[in-house]
């Protein structure tokens, strides 16, 4: 996960402009899942150890297959149907935090966690909203 940054270096526009995106984008993704959660309940207590390539690539079908359903059902019962299952706003859909160890070094994790915001920033700048 990559973070927002924190004043001093906030303050600068282009590192404002970053930390705005990422905000919207972190919404968007909390109310998705929610959403999912809400309308599949076994999303909820989806707890799977994943020890192996192919333990997390049946956790990503399992996801995938309930994202594709929820996709059908909007298609047939309409958009509406969708929000009914959104969390409200600020209720705190149980979206876990990805504070998971990394595999590398916590200076190493620091570093290339750095270096891919600084080239998000970058694009979010020369691309902009």
């Amino acid at each position: 996960m990559i973070p927002i940054h924190r004043r001093p270096a906030a303050d600068r526009p282009e590192n404002a402009k970053f930390n705005a995106t990422l905000s919207k984008l972190r919404v968007r993704s909390e109310h998705c899942m929610g959403a999912l959660k809400g309308r599949w309940q076994c999303l909820r207590g989806l707890r799977v150890n994943i020890n192996s390539n192919s333990e997390h690539v049946q956790a990503c079908r399992w996801i995938t297959i309930a994202i594709i359903l929820h996709n059908m059902v909007i298609d047939v019962e309409g958009a509406a149907s969708g929000a009914y299952f959104a969390p409200p706003v600020g209720s705190g859909n149980g979206g876990e935090d990805e504070d998971d160890e990394e595999a590398l070094g916590p200076d190493e994790a620091e570093e290339e966690g750095e270096a891919k915001r600084r080239h998000l920033v970058q694009e979010i700048n020369t691309f902009g909203r």
